[in-house]
């Protein structure tokens, strides 16, 4: 891990080096005392320890490392020496004198965050690629109210609308498999839940799952042919993977398409008919086209 040590004071710049060094694994630390040095280098650091009483524009280091964990370090504190940096782009700051488990403990901490929020970043991209193609009739969101069953044949519509629920009223939201989910563990949970496979549940289950529900905000998927009957529930229409506009799709591409697209909605005995195959055919094909059926 690059490390960048921009600290006029040399005994100060040291002893961060040596106890960096000994905290923190594969440390490559790089210390300079001007800011001239600092900006010149040609490195990506991950943190940059900077003194906000280095002569000259600190600004300059800030900018070119904005991509770093920029922790400074002030002999007190202003506008000039925390709150205009902090409004620039540096992370944190710590008050001269400190302890080394301080600083230790922000960089650990801003280190964290930030990979936090790239693994966020990441998993909203994927979300929303694997919603893309599907859409959501009006809802009327505000007046929705819990439990709510969702109904569809299409498992997807379904979980986009719990995302967007969870959405709007800006709350996390957990996911269970009541097929393999201890309700007790529900029972704990202060969470927006989304439970799946209802239909595993048997009747004394449900009474004590409804029982765990009663005050919590929940949302519960249940199949399109289920004959589950309740007063909040949502019926949602199956939506078919649009293809792109003006596309014609080959005889092999359109039926990975129709097996992608209805998968879900149908089972293979039904699925190989529709397509005019035999069921082997069909299992040919999902492995020809790496399709293996989702259990």
């Amino acid at each position: 891990m690059d490390i960048l040590i921009a600290e006029d004071e040399i005994y100060l710049a040291q002893s961060i080096s040596n106890s960096l060094s000994e905290h923190i694994k594969n440390a490559e630390i790089t210390m300079v005392t001007t800011i001239n040095d600092a900006v010149s280098l040609d490195k990506n650091f991950r943190i940059v320890i900077l003194s906000s009483v280095l002569e000259g524009d600190i600004y300059e280091i800030i900018n070119k490392y904005k991509d770093a964990t920029i922790i400074l370090l002030v002999p007190y504190i202003n506008h000039d020496t925390v709150t205009a940096p902090l409004n620039a782009g540096v992370d944190t700051y710590i008050l001269k004198p400190f302890m080394i488990e301080e600083l230790l403990r922000k960089i650990n901490y801003h280190l964290e965050y930030k990979r936090l929020k790239r693994e966020n970043q990441t998993y909203k991209s994927y979300v929303n690629m694997l919603f893309e193609n599907y859409s959501l009739p009006d809802i009327d969101f505000e007046n929705i109210e819990f439990p709510l069953f969702i109904k569809s044949s299409n498992s997807k519509l379904i979980e986009l609308c719990a995302f967007e629920i969870a959405k709007h009223f800006n709350k996390p939201i957990s996911f269970y498999n009541l097929k393999k989910e201890e309700l007790n563990v529900i029972k704990k949970d202060s969470n927006i839940l989304f439970l799946n496979n209802f239909k595993t549940l048997k009747s004394s289950s449900i009474a004590k799952l409804f029982d765990i529900i009663s005050k919590k905000r929940a949302i519960i998927a249940i199949d399109e042919d289920s004959n589950f009957e309740h007063p909040n529930i949502l019926h949602l229409p199956t939506q078919v993977e649009e293809v792109a506009q003006n596309t014609i799709l080959s005889i092999e591409e359109y039926i990975k398409h129709i097996i992608k697209t209805y998968e879900k909605d149908y089972p293979d005995t039904e699925l190989a008919k529709k397509l005019g195959i035999s069921r082997k055919s069909l299992w040919e094909k999902r492995k020809k086209y790496g399709l293996n059926r989702k259990k």
